[in-house]
């Protein structure tokens, strides 16, 4: 039987390539909590912030990652735009990523980049409240006015809640450099 002479069967073959197409396309949130799965209302939403970054001829997206809660880290952090916590005080470890084009290979050697330098990550330290969103903001500083990744001087991290008021002021995440 082709599938002309089942119109029935094709179409339903139609429709659920759509829908699992259209599903492909939805980032889910990290659960970054211990126990059963719950509802949003009971837990706190993070996003991290993107941001565009134009040189010469490219146009690049880079974005603030999670890397840990409470010192548990996150598998696979680039997949994940937000993370869901419980409610209540926590340490959270961000990152920033930055796009790097064609040259994708180098990702996960950046993320352990990242992770071993301060002045691109920071452990950021909040009272989370249950249904409530925020997202993690970054400000990141070149040595050269020509905003080139290779030189990115620093990153400054805070956070904000849905009505944009700071929980992490821009103050409490700015990168301070040692003195050592």
């Amino acid at each position: 039987m082709s599938k002309l002479e089942n119109p029935e069967r094709f179409l339903l073959l139609v429709c659920v390539m759509m829908a699992m197409t259209g599903c492909a396309g939805i980032a889910l949130p990290y659960k970054a909590y211990l126990g059963e799965i719950r509802q949003d209302l009971q837990l706190s939403t993070l996003a991290g912030s993107s941001y565009q970054r134009v040189d010469m001829i490219n146009r690049y997206v880079d974005t603030v990652r999670f890397m840990s809660v409470d010192e548990i880290s996150i598998q696979n952090s680039q997949q994940y735009d937000s993370i869901q916590i419980e409610p209540g005080f926590h340490e959270v470890r961000v990152y920033f990523s930055w796009d790097l084009g064609v040259q994708r290979g180098l990702a996960p050697a950046m993320v352990d980049y990242a992770r071993t330098r301060d002045h691109v990550s920071r452990t950021l330290r909040f009272n989370a409240r249950a249904g409530e969103s925020y997202s993690v903001n970054a400000q990141p500083f070149f040595d050269s006015p020509s905003r080139n990744i290779t030189t990115l001087s620093h990153v400054d991290f805070w956070v904000v809640d849905a009505n944009g008021t700071e929980i992490v002021t821009q103050e409490q995440g700015r990168y301070i450099p040692s003195t050592n």
